[in-house]
């Protein structure tokens, strides 16, 4: 298959799907003896993964090296997979690293169906890059494609034999970069010690699947490491995790059900058309054809999220409605069987809908719609501030992930599988293809920050409106009642003599009237309760705000530089507010999220 360009490494993937990328590093001179073993270790490895996510892509993305790299991609072909060979320089200097056999079985790999090519090329040299050894130079290459890994895979696969090496985009290198052991400016050079996790702890973020490898001429162990999951601990620690991680199968079965339920509604002809940021942007926007192609996959998985969450958000509204009618109609039972005919009916009826209820809530609780919609809501806004950012030159001021650390969203129940979206959603591995020229700039501020503040402007105003109404209907409701226990206390004990009604007595049909305001003020506040609309009032004025601000500060900001840090605080504003919100809402229905 033709080489693609590097920045088309990040967006080749099917626009319905949010793939899952295992990295791939491990040593060259493996032992040749060791190769059925590792070869087996690697087919269980993937087909774990596989069975946790049927419903997802998954692929392997390799620098391609001779030995461990070559075995793992054959193995991911031989099970289906695909495979992002990611060569750390040109085919035809890469070439100059193996051996003729090596070469003949790389280029056979290369030319499989299911594998996509990329040479990734260093930044531009400086001047005196000439006194720069050919070694070095190489050295920089191998170390550009450990940085590609760490960027852009959700988990690493390592076929390594355990110790501890110096070598810039070496296994043990990649390995300790990848767990943030290890970085430029905190090169550590010491022993490294393993010990095994605590059964009730959770791991960091980032993981690595560690398979023990014996390297050619080294010493064999006559009780190897069993294949484990490592985490990173303190600056030298890193522990082993016999079985997958939860979180991790947690995130898995999350990221498999976020591809599993678009697939379905969209089968069902249940969704919405989905909303697109790119037909929001002008035509005058420049946007160079690599940039379109990121922007596209960005956009994609957007109107997929905004579908999802509107899918959900329409179920759990209805839910909440039916649940508020059932609420009404049992209260209204209860008083027309108080002060009106205590009949069977009635009591019947009450049954009926009490029991319908609550045989709909137990039929239904498990699905968590709305939990859903808030997790979908979160990623679609998350992707919408990714979008505009990336359009702007600005995304790379602006880590969602961090932000999403901070609130602490990813903490709770259904939530840290965001996180693997993002990643599949990074710059293109070249680095920025969006010049932040005017035009991007501008672009940005009309589609983004206006649009979103006229949405936000409509909205504010439209709960105000509702509040007001509201307060009117309660002032009204409120003298209903006093009117009737003026009325009662006028009337006295005639109005238990007189019967102008199907024969009841006056003071009832009063009570009656009487209580009916009461149950719908009750009904109505849980509805808005159940809706959060107080809360939602809150979110939409400050995100208002935050709009408003942006758009006064870059209608005064001339510089290219400090309208892109507009944008970025914007983002960061933004993204924090979505969050809390969300975490706020989630706890109106769910129990608080792990420690």
């Amino acid at each position: 298959m033709p080489a693609n360009s590097a920045a088309e490494l990040a967006v080749d993937t099917s626009a319905s799907d949010a793939p899952f990328i295992i990295g791939v590093s491990g040593h060259r001179d493996l032992d040749p003896r060791d190769g059925p073993r590792l070869h087996a270790a690697v087919t269980e490895f993937l087909q774990q993964v596989r069975a946790a996510l049927p419903d997802t892509e998954i692929r392997l993305m390799a620098g391609m090296a001779s030995g461990a790299d070559l075995l793992v991609a054959r193995s991911a072909l031989d099970l289906g997979l695909g495979v992002d060979a990611v060569l750390p320089l040109p085919l035809r200097h890469y070439a100059a690293d193996f051996e003729d056999e090596e070469l003949r079985e790389l280029e056979a790999v290369l030319a499989r169906p299911n594998v996509r090519r990329t040479e990734l090329s260093l930044p531009a040299e400086p001047a005196a890059a000439g006194k720069v050894g050919e070694g070095e130079r190489r050295e920089a290459h191998y170390l550009n494609l450990t940085r590609t890994l760490i960027r852009t895979c959700h988990l690493l696969l390592a076929v390594w034999d355990g110790e501890p090496s110096m070598a810039p985009g070496g296994t043990a290198d990649t390995v300790l970069r990848y767990l943030g052991l290890r970085s430029d400016d905190r090169p550590q050079d010491r022993p490294i010690l393993f010990s095994d996790a605590p059964a009730e702890q959770d791991p960091d973020s980032r993981l690595v699947y560690w398979i023990p490898a014996a390297r050619r001429g080294g010493s064999s162990s006559a009780n190897p490491v069993m294949p484990c999951y490592l985490s990173g601990l303190g600056d030298d620690v890193l522990q082993r995790w016999a079985a997958m991680p939860k979180p991790l199968h947690e995130q898995l079965t999350e990221l498999n059900a976020y591809n599993h339920e678009y697939r379905l509604i969209a089968s069902r002809g249940a969704r919405a058309p989905a909303d697109s940021l790119m037909h929001s942007l002008s035509n005058d926007v420049p946007l160079p054809g690599a940039a379109r192609s990121w922007l596209e996959h960005i956009d994609a998985q957007y109107g997929k999220a905004d579908a999802l969450a509107m899918h959900f958000q329409t179920r759990s509204d209805r839910l909440f409605v039916f649940f508020t009618a059932t609420t009404f109609l049992m209260g209204l039972s209860y008083l027309a069987y108080d002060k009106f005919d205590a009949t069977r009916m009635l009591l019947l009826a009450y049954l009926v809908v009490l029991l319908s209820g609550f045989g709909l809530y137990l039929l239904l609780n498990g699905r968590h719609w709305f939990g859903k919609h808030l997790m979908y809501r979160a990623l679609a806004e998350t992707l919408r501030a990714k979008f505009y950012l990336a359009v702007a030159g600005a995304d790379h001021l602006v880590d969602a992930d961090e932000i999403i650390s901070l609130s602490g969203i990813n903490r709770f129940h259904g939530f840290s599988w965001i996180a693997h979206v993002l990643v599949g959603l990074g710059r293109p591995i070249d680095g920025p293809v969006v010049a932040a020229h005017e035009p991007c700039l501008d672009g940005v501020e009309a589609a983004w920050i206006e649009s979103q503040r006229r949405y936000f402007a409509r909205k504010v105003e439209r709960l105000e409106r509702s509040g007001r109404r509201t307060r009117w209907l309660k002032r009204f409701l409120f003298a209903i009642i006093l009117l009737v226990i003026t009325s009662l206390i006028l009337l006295g004990n005639s109005a238990n003599r007189l019967h102008p009604i199907l024969g009841i007595p006056l003071a009832n049909t009063l009570t009656f009237v009487m209580g009916l305001p009461a149950l719908v003020l009750g009904v109505w506040e849980l509805h808005q309760n159940k809706m959060a609309t107080r809360e939602l009032l809150w979110q939409y004025r400050h995100q208002l705000d935050h709009f408003s601000r942006a758009r006064t500060k870059l209608a005064k900001t001339s510089s290219a530089a400090r309208r892109r840090q507009v944008l970025a605080r914007l983002g960061k504003d933004s993204l924090m507010e979505s969050y809390l919100w969300t975490i706020h809402r989630y706890h109106r229905e769910h129990e608080p999220g792990r420690a």
